[in-house]
């Protein structure tokens, strides 16, 4: 269960990127028939937004407002699933270098948090990805796991999925968020302490899928 509601079932996955977050999350999902949400998505659109509306992603109070006006914009307080902004905008490189200041900023993170257990509750059964979520977000999620992979594999695998950047760019850039999410003083990367931790630098997705299949199913997630 959830450390947010009794009746909520979540399976949280964390990991730095590119080492299979979202590929194996939606194949989770579709195994047990949960909902999914990378909860990085968040921190994406503030740092899109606070460029484009030329706020400097190192004035907390600033990003915190403007978090705060962006859930107001969006009505149901729901940015996770809007379909304004296209994925190429939330990974384009102003991007990537700005959305590690905005996740460590503490009390965006705590906003953060408090949309994604709301939207848990709404959804009952879930798997979320992202940095925290065994950790923080969800601490008592019956299912939790951390996937990792070297990061001259990641940064590779980066390469072939967005089609922008060298390698050599995109590594340098792997290693720089892994060392700011992992040093941060809020939140940092790290696995949860009963999380299971999966290599995934040479496996399979099929590989990585069934253990973590095997695992979920050993800990009491079943299809409802």
């Amino acid at each position: 269960m959830s450390g947010d509601s009794g009746k909520t079932v979540v399976i949280a996955v964390d990991g730095p990127a590119a080492a299979g977050k979202t590929t194996t999350c939606l194949a989770l999902a579709d195994t047990f028939g949960l909902r999914y949400l990378e909860s990085g998505r968040t921190y994406r659109i503030v740092a899109y937004e606070a460029i484009r509306r030329g706020v400097p992603v190192d004035d907390r109070s600033a990003v915190v407002g403007l978090c705060d006006r962006l859930i107001d914009e969006s009505r149901t307080g729901d940015l996770f699933t809007s379909s304004r902004y296209r994925p190429r905008e939330l990974r384009s490189n102003p991007v990537d270098l700005a959305v590690s200041a905005v996740a460590g900023i503490g009390e965006l993170r705590g906003r953060v948090t408090e949309l994604i257990h709301q939207w848990a509750r709404v959804q009952a059964r879930c798997v979320v990805e992202g940095r925290d979520i065994g950790t923080v977000v969800f601490p008592t999620a019956p299912a939790k796991f951390y996937l990792t992979a070297k990061p001259e594999t990641r940064a590779e695998r980066r390469v072939r999925q967005e089609g922008h950047g060298s390698y050599e760019e995109v590594l340098k850039d792997v290693i720089r968020r892994d060392q700011a999410d992992m040093s941060r003083p809020v939140a940092p990367l790290v696995p949860a302490e009963d999380a299971v931790e999966i290599d995934t630098t040479e496996l399979s997705v099929a590989q990585v899928v069934g253990r973590m299949v095997s695992v979920c199913r050993d800990r009491g997630v079943a299809n409802p």
